[in-house]
């Protein structure tokens, strides 16, 4: 069993602090909002009340965020993870951000003799209380290896791709299929909407077709609903199409459909949508075709 730090208790982060807990591991958490760590204090997980405890000692610090500059500030900022944190314990890091700031992280950190992964991890809220999802790793192949025990705690499968920045440009790859996925759908509804058709029957019928998919049930109660409560909120989504769409543009990926979807989120999150789910992209195609 190892030793673990782990810093970021959203919606992901905390079941999956409390299932490496449950599993066995010698647990500490921080979290920079101190009242999202109160429910897993309530369980037996140490809570942390700084940086440097979180870090000092552990096997593992294990750092869960939102964005880049939250996970820039946990880490890189004054009195930061990288101020504390010593040989030979690893770092690992599984929010979504771009490869770029993966790969500067992880070279700060070796500069200090410290190895880092980039591991961020496919699925919602549900896979990660259910230790579901699916990581998705960059960096050295034997930390990879000697973190799998971990891994496989908090997820069905893990995935090594490579050197550092690996990781994250996997986790762009499903994450544009995600999106896109949830687009069809709704674009596919509305079509349906504007045609009179039953939106329950039009469910059942792409859920016995060669299209169907688990994400389609997942979706279904909100899309027939119209209620939409964040598993994955749209906000990340729409954080993530902009990842997407910046690395393909230096990386040359010609993304017609994503740079459309993109705008379609834009939209949304003027219209205050952003903290709802993403499959509230529904919502905001009703209003833009009238049928709101």
């Amino acid at each position: 069993m190892k030793k673990i730090g782990f810093i970021g208790l959203g919606k992901m982060g905390s079941p999956m602090a409390r299932n490496l807990y449950q599993a066995g591991h010698e647990v500490m958490v921080y979290n920079r909002t101190p009242e999202r760590a109160l429910s897993l204090q309530e369980q037996g997980i140490q809570v942390a009340q700084s940086i440097e405890e979180v870090v000092k000692g552990k096997d593992v610090v294990i750092t869960m965020l939102s964005n880049d500059e939250a996970l820039k500030e946990i880490l890189i900022a004054d009195d930061g993870v990288l101020d504390f944190i010593e040989e030979p314990t690893l770092l690992v890091d599984m929010s979504t951000v771009s490869p770029e700031t993966s790969i500067m992280i992880a070279e700060m950190a070796k500069e200090m003799g410290i190895t880092m992964l980039d591991a961020p991890v496919s699925g919602s809220v549900n896979a990660a209380e259910g230790g579901n999802l699916l990581v998705l790793v960059g960096g050295e192949s034997q930390a990879y290896e000697n973190l799998k025990d971990i891994f496989s705690v908090l997820g069905k499968e893990s995935y090594y791709f490579g050197l550092n920045g690996a990781g994250s440009r996997a986790k762009l790859v499903i994450n544009l299929m995600l999106g896109m996925t949830m687009q069809g759908i709704c674009e596919s509804l509305i079509l349906a909407e504007k045609f009179g058709l039953d939106r329950p029957q039009i469910i059942d019928m792409m859920q016995q077709s060669a299209l169907a998919s688990p994400f389609l049930g997942f979706k279904r109660h909100s899309l027939i609903t119209e209620n939409f409560p964040a598993a994955f909120a749209l906000k990340h989504m729409h954080k993530d199409f902009g990842l997407i769409l910046e690395e393909a543009r230096k990386n040359g990926a010609v993304l017609p459909a994503t740079s459309a979807a993109y705008q379609t989120h834009k939209s949304a999150i003027n219209h205050d949508m952003g903290n709802q789910d993403m499959a509230v992209i529904f919502a905001e195609l009703l209003q833009q075709s009238g049928k709101s």
